[in-house]
């Protein structure tokens, strides 16, 4: 029902014994009280709630912006969507935005071999996973072993408002990397006066981060924050290390408002990293080597944007480019003599590369009327990747050097229609066309609906189709690189095609009395994955070998092909229950099934079942105490053609002290896990941190 609004009148609300009483503004001209009789009938209680809503601001949990780019409630969008609260990441003293992910459904980013880590949504490589900053894509490392895997940890996690997951195929609005899903991660906004400062310690870090927003003082709002941090070293092995050093963060957003309706914003940020790792070998021929590598990394990035709306328009025009500079150097000594003695520590490799993404892009959303709004846009991207690699093949002989210079220009346009039909059916088409001027055109379209059954209960069901283009390095890398005493050369493919897919997925979900649940099962295909193509193996005579043989082999080569396809499909089930006033569950389980359809043949780096399980207390006070006892676990999770089930136990608690402060103390994998060398994990880890806010 649509109120009119004339003036403000105080409203009192009984529900039984309780009592609310609010300002609101009404087309009244006295004070009415709305009294409901007893919990009993339904139109009741959903009145009460109707009312309710008027009275309380949505949460950031109820609604998302990523699945359609319009704000929709959760209950609405047809897509399968998870959001991470501000608060729940407080609750987990989250280091990082992998650290965020970590108990979100169908989301794999764990850490092996002390390096990155993978982000997989749905059993989708990391490579089919789009990562957004405020809806903006971010300068990254681009082969298939590297995309996304440092980006997650170079995020500010004192910017960070909340994190949207979209699972399923989101090329229909968003383009290619989006075939398996997308994770936007929402920065603060400058909208209320605050200061926070903070810091937090443990055994993989150390960090101090402030947060300042202005609020709008006249027409302009301000915000700021940093964070530096210390990564601590660890060792997977002896010699074997993580890579440490220190990271520092900066972000700024000026906010200019015209009026109430319209605006500039302009944003800027910037990152630095100063990191190490160590390394140690032994080969038959040289024996005892180690290797010490330097990562000097640094990201530059700048936006701005024009928004406003209308009565029926909401729309804005941005621009945004960013940039990731990386300077690595190993430096190689060995240890056994008599090769220590003759070479002694040299310098192997260096590694120059400059990763640019510029971006224009405008939208629209139109209301033609309450029961349809249609959202239209267009994009340029413009892509450059600028690298040198230098290889001391042996340390006798003179540098080799590989020069990859290369860009991408791609254009877009797409609309989307919100077409509610009825009280009890959503439905959402979607359209998309991409032009890349290496493969010509592609179009991608989806179909989404919700239908209530009732107030409490809904279906949903997504039909879409997504696509990848090969990266610039995919399809042009010149990579040599020293690896004992032989040579890998890898050779980028300019034959390559795109990947596509079609994705489905059903899901029935609902809220009954204190419990909330969802079953989801999901179908997709992959024609034409990129894929690493078998290696060949010359002597130094430049002979052809049929295999590897350790001391003989001087030089592996490698590229990327297209292989025919890949099935994914499983099943998502989430529940929820709020047991009282201080205990709450939460727990997933998903199903997986990834297979290459050309050898039938497991895909790796996958869990056949995986599922987490948390467990919440609060005191409920005004100034609460908060405990979670959280359960990760996977079965059968494939890797190096082995499987492996095990799972860790986490522990943190929180207290809110006063108004202004609050306190965290953790520890992970509490009783130590370890699977080995093989697949490295973090051991037992200890957390604990302080946050201010004036």
């Amino acid at each position: 029902m649509n109120i009119p609004t004339l003036h403000t009148q105080k409203i009192t609300l009984r529900y039984g014994e309780h009592t609310i009483i609010r300002d609101l503004t009404l087309d009244i001209s006295r004070p009415e009280i709305v009294t409901i009789i007893g919990p009993n009938g339904s139109g009741k209680s959903t009145l009460l709630k109707a009312l309710c809503r008027l009275l309380e601001p949505a949460s950031g949990a109820d609604y998302v912006v990523t699945a359609t780019k319009t704000q929709l409630e959760k209950k609405e969008v047809p897509t399968a969507v998870q959001v991470v609260t501000q608060e729940e990441m407080k609750q987990m003293g989250a280091y990082s935005v992998q650290d965020a992910l970590k108990y979100a459904t169908s989301i794999d980013v764990q850490s092996f071999g002390m390096t990155g880590n993978q982000v997989m949504v749905r059993g989708m490589d990391t490579m089919h996973s789009l990562i957004l900053v405020d809806g903006k894509r971010m300068a990254d490392e681009d082969t298939p072993a590297t995309q996304n895997v440092y980006v997650l940890n170079r995020i500010n996690m004192a910017d960070v408002e909340r994190i949207e997951i979209i699972r399923g195929a989101g090329s229909a609005i968003y383009g290619s990397e989006a075939m398996g899903g997308v994770i936007n991660i929402i920065t603060k906004k400058a909208s209320s006066p605050n200061a926070v400062v903070g810091f937090s310690t443990g055994s993989k870090e150390t960090s101090e981060y402030f947060n300042y927003a202005s609020g709008r003082q006249g027409k302009v709002a301000v915000k700021i924050d940093g964070r530096r941090t210390k990564v601590r070293e660890r060792f997977s092995s002896p010699g074997n290390s993580n890579q440490f050093g220190n990271k520092l963060y900066f972000n700024a957003d000026v906010d200019y408002a015209f009026d109430e309706n319209r605006g500039l914003d302009i944003t800027a940020g910037y990152m630095k990293e100063k990191l190490q790792t160590n390394a140690a070998s032994t080969s038959a021929t040289y024996g005892l080597s180690t290797q010490n590598q330097s990562y000097n990394q640094e990201r530059k990035d700048f936006g701005l944007m024009y928004y406003g709306k209308d009565q029926k328009n909401d729309y804005s025009f941005r621009t945004y480019y960013s940039e990731l500079s990386k300077d690595q150097t190993a430096i190689k000594t060995y240890k056994d003599r008599p090769y220590a003695t003759v070479f002694g520590s040299f310098l192997n490799t260096n590694d120059e590369h400059k990763f640019k993404k510029l971006v224009v892009e405008g939208k629209d959303t139109y209301t033609a009327n309450e029961n349809n709004k249609v959202t239209y846009g267009a994009e340029y991207k413009h892509e450059t990747s600028d690298r040198t690699y230098r290889s001391l093949f042996l340390p006798v002989m003179p540098w080799g050097v590989g020069v990859s210079d290369h860009t991408i220009d791609t254009y877009a346009a797409y609309l989307q229609d919100e077409i509610q039909l009825g009280d009890k059916l959503l439905v959402i088409p979607a359209l998309r066309w991409d032009y890349h001027d290496q493969f010509d055109s592609e179009i991608t379209a989806k179909l989404g609906s919700t239908y209530s059954l009732n107030a409490n209960n809904r279906i949903k069901f997504n039909v879409g189709t997504g696509y990848r283009a090969p990266t610039l390095y995919e399809l042009y890398a010149n990579m040599q690189k020293a690896m004992g005493g032989m040579t890998v050369n890898v050779v980028g493919n300019p034959d390559l095609q795109p990947e596509k897919s079609f994705d489905v997925d059903f899901s029935f979900e609902g809220e009954s009395g204190k419990a909330n649940y969802k079953v989801s099962p999901f179908y997709n295909r992959i024609k034409d994955m990129i894929n690493s193509s078998d290696t060949k193996y010359y002597d130094a005579d430049g002979n052809l070998l049929n295999k590897y043989i350790p001391g003989l082999a001087v030089r592996a080569d490698s590229s990327y092909e297209n292989i025919n396809k890949a099935e994914i499909f499983g099943t998502e089930v989430e529940f929820g229950y709020n047991f009282d006033g201080h205990w709450n569950l939460m727990t997933n389980y998903t199903y997986l099934s990834a297979k290459d359809k050309d050898t039938d043949e497991r895909l790796s780096s996958r869990a056949k079942h995986s599922g987490a399980i948390k467990l919440s207390w609060t005191d409920a006070e005004e100034n609460p105490l908060t405990a979670t006892l959280a359960n990760k676990w996977y079965v059968d999770y494939r890797y190096s053609g082995e499987d492996y089930t095990y799972n860790t136990v986490n522990f943190i608690v929180n207290k809110v002290i006063n108004k202004n402060c609050r306190v965290y103390a953790g520890v992970d994998n509490i009783f130590d896990k370890d699977l080995g060398e093989n697949l490295w994990i973090d051991g037992r880890m200890w957390r604990v941190g302080a946050e201010m806010t004036f």
